[in-house]
Formats: C-alpha cells, structure tokens, sequence
C-alpha cells in the first residue's frame, strides 16, 4: 500500500513587480502595519520596490515588510532627472547595485511626452545608455520607463541584445508591443488597462502571457473603481481580475504566470 502523503499544491499570491512603497506618499514607517495588514488580507504577498534616483533606491531596499512577504528593490535614475545628474552620481549608482541587493536597474529609460526639448532628449539618451551599460556589466535586469519614444529606445536597445528587459507601464501601440514581444523583453500592465477609453486592451493577446508582468505603479494609475484616489499596491486586485476577464484566463492561473515571469526577469533560482 502506498503511504506518500499527498502534494498540497498552495495558490501562488498577488505580485506586484513595480511600485513605490518608498515615497513619501505612503508614510511607510508610521503606516507600517495598517499596511501590510491590507496587503495580506487582499494576499499580495510579493513586492518589488524601484527607484528613481539614488535616495529613493536606497529607501526602496530599505523598506522592511512583516513577516510572510517576499520583498525586492531595483536601483536606477528616472529620464525625468538626466539633466541634472552627474559622474559621481552614476558611479555611486553602479557601486550600490554591485554592493547591496538590488534585483535589478531601473527606473530608467525615455520620456518624450512630459519632455519635448532635443537637447533634454539627447541628455536622456546618455544616462539611459549608461546605465544599461552598468546593468549589462552587472548582469542584472532593466525595468524601463520609456513614454512616446519606443522606436528611440528600441534602437538603442539593439547593442544590449543579452540584456533583460522590461518596458514598466506599457502604453504603447499594438505594432510596438508585437516587437516587443518578439524580441522577448518583457512588458508591464497597471491600472491602465482597467480604464475605459484604453487602447491597452486591443494591443494585449493571450499568445503574449509568457512575457506579461502586473504592477500597481502606486501611488500612481489607480485601476478602476479608485480611480481618482492615491493608488496603493493592494488595489492591483482589481488588475487582475481585469488581465484575467481580457485574457479568458482564469485569475490563479494569471497569478502563478506573473509570479513565474517575475522570478524569470530577476533570475530568482
């Protein structure tokens, strides 16, 4: 007779693979526990923390969850600083990426919707390439912020072939997420494709799950019904339930997907 106990195959959280715990929005320190409170009851359980300069990335890494969660951070230089940043600045920001835990770089990338200026533009392009160069040298992914400059950044991307990647709140056309694809980098869904006048939802195939990561990008993109209030990373629920409905997928498959995907894009063994 066979005594082997049965397998208990457990249902994988909500992950959240971008978000902003760190900022002062939240108050994290004094709100510590009514947030990780709301974080278990809705079982969102894994949490990637980005950065956006150098003391956000490191107040990122700083963030300390109760018990139960599983917590990363990512260090990187937002587009919206490059003109202000400095040598020192990206040697600092490739020694605390080689020294501490960082999973990955980023935020970094193109922004060409809230920058218009050439010059802004091609200031941009430098501190991008630079730190896809630290990232490339590190062998660690790169989660990006790229707005109405997907051609820019996928030309550039073509002499870091080997790199891990990830376009973070993805807004683009159905021909830009197709090359996307294509090229397997991944790609970031928020609250976005929960509003009603989005193209997200004509752009996003099923055939494209393997590469599909969910973020709530709080405390911004709250997803319908917060729309309107300070987004917080257990609304990323609501999410998705809306991936899952667009999908035809049914939601515990969607989140072992994403956990899976997640884990591949930061080489978690």
């Amino acid at each position: 007779m066979n005594h082997a106990k049965p397998v208990i195959l457990l249902a994988s959280p909500f992950t959240d693979t971008h978000t902003h715990l760190q900022m002062e929005e939240f108050h994290f320190k004094e709100k510590r526990e009514d947030i990780c409170e709301n974080l278990r009851k809705n079982d969102v359980r894994i949490i990637n923390d980005v950065g956006y300069d150098l003391k956000s990335s490191l107040d990122a890494l700083d963030i300390e969850l109760e018990d139960g969660f599983e917590h990363y951070a990512f260090a990187g230089i937002h587009p919206h600083y490059s003109e202000k940043v400095i040598d020192y600045e990206l040697e600092m920001l490739e020694e605390i990426l080689s020294k501490k835990k960082f999973s990955g770089v980023g935020e970094i990338g193109l922004d060409k919707w809230w920058h218009k200026d050439e010059n802004v533009i091609n200031r941009q392009k430098e501190i991008f390439i630079r730190q896809l160069d630290i990232a490339s040298r590190l062998k660690l992914p790169a989660m990006l912020h790229v707005r109405n400059a997907y051609e820019e950044a996928f030309e550039i991307l073509k002499d870091f072939s080997s790199l891990k990647v990830e376009f973070h709140s993805f807004t683009g056309t159905k021909e830009e997420l197709e090359y996307i694809c294509d090229k397997e980098y991944y790609f970031g869904i928020n609250g976005i494709v929960t509003f009603k006048n989005t193209n997200l939802r004509e752009s996003i195939k099923r055939e494209h799950i393997n590469l599909l990561l969910i973020e709530s990008d709080a405390p911004y993109l709250s997803p319908v019904p917060y729309r309107g209030r300070r987004n917080m990373p257990y609304y990323i629920v609501e999410t998705y339930k809306a991936v899952s409905g667009l999908l035809d997928i049914d939601l515990e498959s969607l989140k072992e997907t994403v956990k899976y995907n997640f884990y591949e894009f930061i080489s978690k063994e």
